[in-house]
């Protein structure tokens, strides 16, 4: 609901691409797969001129964010159909209709990650940009529990693991524990060409400490900052980079043609 997450996203998305987003993002048609509250749509259209869509379920768990996204888009004077009711799974656009697709913190959740990032893939313009951010469960942190997590855990294991921390193990049901791997994959296909999987952000944050505490993320900040006092940030960096367990995973890529 914080309007400075959406530049910070923002921020991000015209850092991979090596571009100001002043200058580059007016007059963009972009589809953000997974709207929430909308927030975001919001933002991006009244402060930099996007021409700005979204999908997000009304199905049980996400009827709430639906209906309240309709609601605020209404109260930043936006037409509420911007968001529309559908699954990552089945975008309801013909082919190539937009410049960029934005995803962040969704393909975890949904139920078909492949079908989801094919599609993304297929509603996006020649030439045009599709950003991927998801958590590595790869790495050694677990942002929605907010927990330190044993890389590459199958489903039994994880939920064992999550009891053993006195939390409820259900939601582990429903995640879809995703790793560097799979960007990779997607990014390997044919019609597209990987340009970041976010390992240079990744660095930078954590040489530089510029954390969020968002998420779970300020206890994260707090290991970072130990890190830091003993001199081992920039080792432990390269070492989780060479490992593939840093976190999130930004998988940026543009369509060929």
């Amino acid at each position: 609901m914080d309007e400075a997450r959406a530049h910070e996203q923002v921020a991000i998305l015209c850092k991979v691409l090596r571009t100001e987003a002043r200058s580059f993002l007016p007059g963009k048609r972009l589809l953000k797969i997974g709207s929430g509250f909308c927030v975001f749509l919001a933002v991006t259209r009244r402060d930099y001129g996007l021409e700005i869509f979204g999908v997000e379920p009304s199905s049980a768990g996400f009827d709430s964010s639906y209906q309240l996204g309709r609601e605020i888009l209404a109260q930043y004077g936006l037409d509420p159909a911007v968001v529309r009711d559908a699954s990552a799974e089945s975008l309801p656009w013909p082919d190539g209709s937009f410049d960029l697709v934005y995803s962040t913190n969704v393909l975890e959740h949904v139920a078909a990650p492949d079908q989801a990032v094919r599609e993304a893939f297929r509603v996006l313009k020649p030439g045009g940009y599709a950003q991927f951010v998801y958590p590595n469960y790869g790495s050694f942190f677990e942002g929605h529990y907010a927990l330190p997590w044993i890389p590459h855990l199958p489903k039994a294991l994880a939920k064992i693991w999550v009891r053993l921390w006195g939390r409820d193990p259900a939601f582990v049901e429903t995640l879809q524990l995703l790793t560097e791997k799979d960007a990779r994959r997607w990014g390997g296909r044919p019609e597209v060409e990987a340009l970041d999987f976010g390992r240079e952000i990744f660095m930078e944050r954590l040489t530089s400490r510029r954390f969020s505490t968002w998420a779970g993320l300020g206890r994260v900040k707090k290991w970072v900052d130990f890190l830091h006092r003993a001199g081992l940030a920039d080792l432990c960096g390269k070492a989780l980079l060479a490992g593939r367990a840093y976190t999130p995973i930004i998988l940026t890529c543009r369509k060929r043609g």
